[in-house]
């Protein structure tokens, strides 16, 4: 969900002795057109620190559209202790025909993460808001 930065900042102590691989997937929904995907593939991470990165999305067809993503993190155990400060996933995303942007998302790792979790995936997947409502 949704954090205060300057709240979580001041609540988490980094944890700089350890290190999670953070990996960035993109999917879209069958049948939704658009180009999506990750600037960069993962990144090494130190939980109770703040990072930020950002997906890229373009819109190839000729009308506006309307589209959600729906985030997921994998192990499921795992998604209990990534929060997201800020993520394009919070609100729709209306797109003009052939535009495209970066879309920023920041989020941490909590550092009661399970010592056995080095590893940790977020993916999105892009749903047509207007199909979504037929």
């Amino acid at each position: 969900g949704r954090v205060d930065e300057a709240a979580v900042a001041k609540r988490y102590q980094p944890d700089m002795s350890r290190t999670v691989t953070v990996q960035f997937v993109a999917n879209n929904n069958l049948g939704m057109p658009w180009e999506f995907g990750p600037v960069i593939a993962s990144m090494q991470v130190h939980p109770g620190k703040v990072y930020a990165t950002s997906f890229t999305a373009r819109n190839p067809t000729a009308r506006d559209m309307v589209g959600q993503a729906v985030p997921s993190v994998a192990p499921g155990k795992a998604s209990r202790y990534f929060n997201k400060t800020e993520c394009f996933c919070f609100t729709e995303q209306q797109f003009a025909a052939g535009e495209g942007r970066d879309m920023p998302v920041m989020f941490m790792v909590d550092p009661e993460l399970p010592d056995d979790v080095q590893v940790v995936t977020l993916s999105y997947t892009f749903f047509d808001k207007e199909k979504a409502l037929n």
